[in-house]
C-alpha cells in the first residue's frame, strides 16, 4: 500500500471516525438525562432529518468524487465540476427546506415535535455544502481531517452544559447539527486557501449533467435509507418513543463501529475508478485484496459484538436500556454483510459503470423491506425491525456477491 492512500485512509479515518465514535462520549449522558422518551423523539427526528440529508448529498458522494479523481489535476475541470454540483446541492437544499415546513404543518407528530425536528434540520446546511467529496477525489483528507476533528470536538462541552432535563432534546440535535456546520465551514476555507476551484457558472448542461451522473446512486441511497435509516421513523409512527429509544440506543453502537469501516472503502474509491479506466484486472486484484482484509476485520467485530453485547449496552447506558442487549445482538451481523455489500456493491459495481444493476439490487431490497417491516414491527416491535433489516441485507449482500462473481468470471 502506497503512502498517498495509507495517509488518505488514516485522514477518512479520523474525519468519520471522530463523527461516529465521538458521540459515544456524550451518548451515555445523553440517554440517562434525556430518558428513553425523549431520547427516542431525539432519535425519530435525527433519523427524519435523514432524508433531507439524503436528498442533498444526491449521489455526489460517489459520482462527483469519481469524476474529481479522474481530472483532480486539471483546474478548468475540477472547478467545472465542484459548481455544478454546489449548485446543485443550493437546489435540493431549497426543496428539502419546503418539503420540511410542509409537513410540519400537516403530520400531527412532527408538528408535536417541530423544535427538535428544526434544529436538526441545521445538519442538512452542514451535509449539503460539506466537500467531503473534493477532497476525496483529489485525494487530500489531511488538513480536512484535522479541522472536522476540531468542529466535533467543540461540541463535547456544549452538550454537557446546555443538555440538563428531558425537555433539552432540541439543544442536544442544535449542537450535534452546530458541529457539522462548523467543520464544514473549516473544510471550505481549505479549498479557498489552497486555490482548488476558480468560480465557474455552470450552465444547465452541466448542471443537468452532474444530475445525471449521481442519479442512480441517488436512488440506490433512497432504497438503503428506507431500510436502514428508515427504521427509527416506521417505529415512532408505530410503537412507543420508549421502543425508538431502545432501537436507536443499540444502533448509535452499530454505525459507530461500521463507520470506522467506511474510510477503507471511500479512500481505495477513487483510486480504483481511476485504474479500472487504464488497467482493469489490476483494479480487480486490487479489489478482491480490500475485499479478504476488510471481510475478515468485519466478521471478527460482528462476532464480538454478538457475545459482549449484555456489557457493551450496560457498560454505556444503564439498566433502563435492557431491551436494547438482544437489539444489539440482532444487528450485530450487519457489521460484515454490510461490509461485502459495501466492497463488492460500490468497487466491484460502481467503478465498473454497473450503476443501473447497483440501483436496482438495492431497490429489490428496499421492496422486500417494505413487504416484511410493518408487520413484524407490528408483532414484534423494535426486535421485528431489526429483524427485517437483517434479512433485507442478507438478501442484497448474496445477490451482489452473485453478480460480481459471474461478471469477474467472464473477464
Amino acid at each position: 500500500m502506497d503512502k498517498s492512500i495509507l495517509k488518505n485512509i488514516t485522514s477518512l479515518f479520523l474525519v468519520q471516525g471522530v463523527g461516529y465514535i465521538l458521540p459515544l462520549v456524550t451518548l451515555p449522558y445523553l440517554v440517562r438525562v434525556l430518558g428513553p422518551t425523549s431520547y427516542g423523539n431525539l432519535g425519530f427526528s435525527l433519523a427524519l432529518i435523514q432524508y433531507f440529508i439524503l436528498l442533498t448529498q444526491y449521489g455526489f458522494e460517489f459520482s462527483a468524487t469519481k469524476e474529481i479523481a479522474v481530472h483532480k489535476d486539471n483546474k478548468d475541470k475540477v472547478s467545472e465540476i465542484f459548481w455544478s454540483v454546489i449548485y446543485c446541492k443550493i437546489s435540493l437544499l431549497i426543496l428539502s427546506a419546503i418539503l420540511l415546513l410542509i409537513a410540519t404543518q400537516f403530520v400531527p407528530l412532527l408538528k408535536q415535535h417541530d423544535d427538535i425536528v428544526f434544529a436538526s434540520f441545521v445538519s442538512v446546511i452542514g451535509m449539503a455544502f460539506l466537500p467531503s467529496w473534493l477532497f476525496q477525489g483529489k485525494e487530500k483528507m489531511g488538513r480536512m481531517a484535522i479541522y472536522n476533528i476540531l468542529a466535533r470536538f467543540l461540541t463535547v462541552p456544549a452538550t454537557f452544559l446546555l443538555v440538563h432535563t428531558p425537555q433539552d432534546a432540541w439543544v442536544a440535535a442544535l449542537i450535534t447539527s452546530s458541529g457539522i456546520v462548523l467543520a464544514t465551514l473549516f473544510s471550505l476555507i481549505i479549498v479557498y486557501l489552497e486555490r482548488w476551484v476558480d468560480f465557474r457558472k455552470p450552465n444547465i448542461e452541466q448542471i443537468n449533467e452532474a444530475l445525471k451522473g449521481g442519479w442512480h446512486i441517488f436512488l440506490s441511497n433512497i432504497a438503503g435509507n428506507l431500510y436502514i435509516n428508515s427504521i427509527p421513523v416506521f417505529l415512532g409512527f408505530m410503537t412507543k418513543p420508549e421502543t425508538v429509544g431502545q432501537y436507536v440506543a443499540a444502533d448509535k453502537i452499530r454505525q459507530a463501529i461500521q463507520g470506522l469501516m467506511g474510510p477503507v472503502t471511500q479512500v481505495f474509491y477513487p483510486r480504483i475508478s481511476a485504474l479500472m479506466s487504464t488497467n482493469k484486472s489490476n483494479a480487480i486484484r486490487l479489489i478482491k485484496g480490500l475485499f479478504g482484509i476488510q471481510c475478515a476485520v468485519a466478521l471478527f467485530i460482528s462476532l464480538l459484538m454478538f457475545i459482549f453485547a449484555e456489557n457493551i449496552i450496560l457498560m454505556l447506558y444503564s439498566k433502563e436500556y435492557t431491551e436494547a442487549i438482544i437489539l444489539l445482538q440482532l444487528i450485530s451481523p450487519l457489521v460484515f454483510i454490510i461490509s461485502i455489500s459495501n466492497v463488492l456493491g460500490v468497487q466491484g459495481m460502481l467503478t465498473m459503470g454497473m450503476k443501473k444493476a447497483f440501483s436496482a439490487i438495492v431497490w429489490f431490497g428496499a421492496v422486500i423491506n417494505t413487504i416484511i417491516i410493518f408487520p413484524l414491527i407490528y408483532y414484534y416491535q423494535a426486535e421485528g425491525a431489526a429483524i427485517s433489516v437483517l434479512i433485507t441485507e442478507v438478501l442484497i449482500m448474496l445477490i451482489i456477491f452473485y453478480k460480481v462473481r459471474k461478471i469477474w468470471s467472464e473477464l
